[in-house]
């Protein structure tokens, strides 16, 4: 049962993980519409809102564009066959993790706590200290989930394991992490 937790792309069928994922992506655009919350980049969010084809929007360029990235280094370190259509189903589908992260903005205090952390308003901050607390520590659980499904689904889908393959990996989702805030600056309304 852990294996099938823990590294769940060797038991699912390509076409599994691509439904979990497109169900989890669209509900999570809903989701964060009907908080407004924002996607800002491939792991960032905002309380500015917006429109749901926005946040739909903002969820799939998000995907794709990490779903790239995997798939051209890929393409260039490993010597198995690559077809995207893996890499961006494994990416889909490992998203899970974040997405049902994004669940803690229900609990009111964890809401309150992080809106005050993203506008700067630090005077505040020891008032929602145990909202800012609560959340870091259950969120750092998630990422970390969310980390490791993203590094097995890439690895399953590309055959790069091991210490080579973590390092691509690594280098990928820092590619990711930085440029993303800029391509949803340029895609999404």
């Amino acid at each position: 049962m852990f294996e099938k937790l823990y590294n769940p792309f060797r038991y699912l069928t390509l076409r599994s993980s691509l439904c979990w994922g497109i169900v989890a992506l669209i509900l999570t655009s809903v989701f964060c519409w009907q908080q407004e919350i924002r996607l800002e980049s491939l792991t960032q969010v905002s309380f500015t809102g917006g429109t749901l084809f926005d946040s739909v929007l903002r969820q799939v360029a998000m995907w794709l564009f990490f779903s790239v990235i995997l798939y051209v280094s890929g393409l260039m370190f490993s010597h198995s066959k690559v077809r995207f259509v893996d890499v961006s189903a494994f990416t889909l589908f490992a998203r899970i993790p974040y997405d049902v992260m994004l669940l803690l903005y229900l609990i009111p205090s964890i809401r309150s706590a992080m809106q005050v952390v993203a506008e700067h308003k630090f005077a505040e901050l020891g008032d929602h200290l145990t909202g800012v607390l609560t959340y870091s520590m259950i969120s750092l659980l998630f990422l970390v989930w969310f980390f490791v499904w993203c590094y097995k689904g890439f690895s399953e889908s590309t055959n790069l394991k091991n210490g080579r393959g973590v390092w691509i990996f690594a280098l990928c989702f820092a590619v990711a992490f930085f440029t993303s805030p800029f391509i949803v600056k340029y895609i999404a309304f």
